[in-house]
Formats: C-alpha cells, structure tokens, sequence
C-alpha cells in the first residue's frame, strides 16, 4: 500500500513535471499560450485531494509541492525579480499588508537599535483571550482540511471542533513558567498543536539536543533536562522564541540560544511557515519579522 502510493505520487511528478514545460504553440496573430499556471493549478488541487484522503502522507507532499515549485519557478520567473507567488501553500483568505516599507527603513540596524524597532512594530497587534486563541490555532491556523499535526512528533488527527485536550493540546513554545503570561499567553505566534504527553514531557526546559533521550516520539527527544524538536519544525521553533524574546523584553541563555541559531539555519522558512505567519496576522494583526525576513536573526547578535 505504501509503495503503491509513493508509486503514484511519482507518476504524479513526473506527469506535472512535464506539463509545467511545455507550452501551447501561439496561432498566427495570437500571443504564445502558456500552459503551466494551469497544470500548477491541476497538481496542486490534485495534492490537496490526496492529502486530504491520506493525511498522514502530509510531509512527503509538502516536498513534492516544494519540487513542482522549483520547475514552475525555473519557467515562469526566470528573469523576473523578486520573489515568486506561493502555490503550494494552504490558500490565505485574508488581506496581507505589506511590511516591506518597514523592512526597507531596518537597512542600517543591527543589535539593540534593531530590536527595539522591530519591538515597536510587532507590539501593534490585537489581543484576544486563550480561549478564543486555541480556537483561532486549532480549527484555522493550523488546521488543513481539517486535520491539525502535533508540532513535535507530527502526529495527525481529525479537527472539526475543539479536540479534547487529553487528545491534542496547545504548546507554548515560550513556558508560561518563564513568561507567557496575560497578552503573552495568547500570542498565536508561538502557540502550536501538540501531543499531550510530548507537551508535559518538554514542560518548560530549554530547547537543545539530546545524547541520552529518555523520552522520544516522531524525531523529537528528551533527557530531562533539554528538549531536542524534530528536524522539520526547529526552525519554525527558534524564529517563534526569537519573535517572542523581541516582542516581549525577553532573554535567551546563550547555550539555547546557540542551538537555536543553528536550527534556523539548519530548517529555513518555508512555504507553509510564511502562511502561517499570514494567517496569524490576519487575526491578531502583527506578524514575525524573522519569518519574513530570516537574514535578521544575523543582526542581532544577542537575543
């Protein structure tokens, strides 16, 4: 059965690959008929069928969307500047403002100075209680089609309505031990689904990586004393402790903060992180800079 769809999915590839060359000959007095946006639009509409049906295939399709992208964008903007249209994220319904006037003004910026600019700006966002924020994160920012992937382990389950919290919970990736408390508490940009028992085991110890787990579940390992999350969420692990030091006055002990530089540079931003970051704007009204702009976590060089 796996092999089966593994089997499809690189038919799949190979087909829309192909079609994503190739271009319909122009009749005479006719401008040349591209077809790849439609056949970037029939892969992606026929990705979301199949995860939709096969949830828990979710990260093998994110990187065949990824691939697709790569052979879209080798064609369609070649020679044109700036960053290419994301499709093969989860569809945004909300307006995003542009921040790029406020990038552009952080040129000359760096350390103190460049945090507290950055402070300024992400502290213009609307609250709401945590309640209404585990809603907001289970039944729409990280909810695909209905099924919302534990942070840690990537565990997958069915969401309709609020889940139990014996069955899927909320992390804060910033303890509420050590701060995450009234505005902070429900700040969307460092709360994500997770596993109850991978939650009570991190608690609130450092992230870091780990020797000897004594616990461990979907890549993701603890010794008791540090916390080492699996490779596909570390980046869009330390970019929301980043955001959330800069938002809130907060400080890193320089040991953790060494790992987390590391696992920003080892997992970069991607398609579905950039959503993300759209999708908690769209509720809460500020984004996180270093998901937009990576290259800032560079210039500052003490969080």
């Amino acid at each position: 059965m796996i092999f089966k769809r593994k089997t499809s999915f690189l038919l799949l590839f190979v087909l829309f690959a192909t079609a994503l060359a190739i271009s319909v000959p122009a009749q005479e007095g006719k401008p040349t008929e591209n077809t790849r946006d439609k056949a970037m639009r029939e892969a992606v509409d026929l990705l979301e069928k199949i995860e939709l049906a096969a949830p828990r295939a979710h990260s093998d399709l994110v990187k065949l969307r990824e691939r697709l992208q790569v052979l879209y964008d080798s064609q369609q903007y070649a020679d044109s500047p700036g960053e290419p249209q994301i499709m093969y994220a989860r569809r945004n319904n909300r307006t995003r403002s542009d921040w790029s006037g406020f990038y552009d003004s952080l040129r000359s910026l760096k350390n103190d100075e460049l945090r507290q600019r950055l402070q300024q700006q992400i502290s213009r966002a609307r609250s709401c209680d945590y309640t209404t924020a585990r809603r907001h994160v289970m039944l729409e920012i990280d909810n695909y089609d209905h099924y919302v992937e534990c942070v840690y382990t990537g565990k997958v389950i069915a969401v309709s309505d609020m889940p139990k919290t014996t069955v899927m919970n909320i992390e804060h990736t910033w303890p509420q031990s050590k701060g995450a408390t009234g505005v902070a508490k429900s700040d969307m940009h460092h709360l994500f689904p997770t596993d109850p028992v991978a939650n009570s085991t991190r608690s609130s110890l450092p992230f870091g990586m780990v020797d000897n787990p004594k616990w461990q579940d979907g890549g993701s390992e603890c010794d008791l004393k540090r916390f080492e999350v699996r490779k596909k969420s570390r980046g869009n692990t330390a970019r929301a402790i980043f955001y959330f030091a800069t938002r809130y006055g907060k400080t890193i002990s320089e040991g953790e903060e060494n790992v987390l530089r590391a696992w920003h540079r080892e997992d970069p931003v991607d398609a579905n992180e950039r959503a993300r970051n759209d999708r908690v704007e769209g509720v809460q009204g500020n984004r996180n800079p270093f998901v937009d702009r990576p290259e800032l976590v560079d210039y500052i060089s003490d969080f």
